[in-house]
């Protein structure tokens, strides 16, 4: 199951999950979860490539086996865990890296989330037609592959919607 959430619970008050790149739960995944816990989140990282991390080197394999055995899809098993540590906790957040950042982002609609930060997901832009049920935080580059600021434009009047650019390399 990729969504296992087998962390014993003691903050009960605010929960975050962190949404890895296509790489997995490497050591820029496990610093940002560590930022976290120091700062009184329980952290919930699910590894969704159910495997050792690939290496930077490996991205091109990295981004195949999340396209052929993952996909933007298990965004659905990442909302039904909002929903489960919404029973338990105050405040359930989701911050997602790259495709993480892309599925935090197709989890904006779940009203049980309390907020969202999505950086540099590029993918937003195959899923503008949605609407945030809660407060979202985009971060962009303005350095990428796609048109960042007609994506921002498809989206920036949406409700609950914050949406930064800055300069910096993907």
């Amino acid at each position: 199951e990729v969504m296992a959430l087998n962390k014993k619970v003691e903050n009960w008050k605010r929960a975050i999950i962190v949404l890895h790149e296509i790489y997995g739960v490497n050591e820029f995944i496990q610093e940002q979860c560590q930022k976290f816990r120091e700062a009184d989140y329980d952290v919930f990282c699910p590894n969704m490539i159910d495997k050792p991390p690939f290496s930077y080197e490996k991205s091109a394999e990295a981004y195949d086996f999340f396209r052929k055995n993952i996909g933007f899809e298990v965004y659905k098993k990442v909302s039904t865990s909002i929903s489960k540590l919404k029973e338990k906790y105050d405040k359930v957040f989701v911050i997602g890296f790259s495709v993480g950042a892309t599925i935090a982002w197709r989890c904006c609609e779940n009203s049980l989330c309390s907020g969202i930060i999505s950086c540099y997901g590029s993918r937003i832009r195959d899923y503008t037609s949605l609407t945030p049920a809660c407060p979202v935080l985009l971060l962009f580059t303005r350095k990428n592959s796609f048109d960042v600021h007609t994506l921002v434009c498809q989206l920036q009047n949406k409700p609950h919607l914050s949406i930064l650019e800055f300069d910096a390399e993907h």
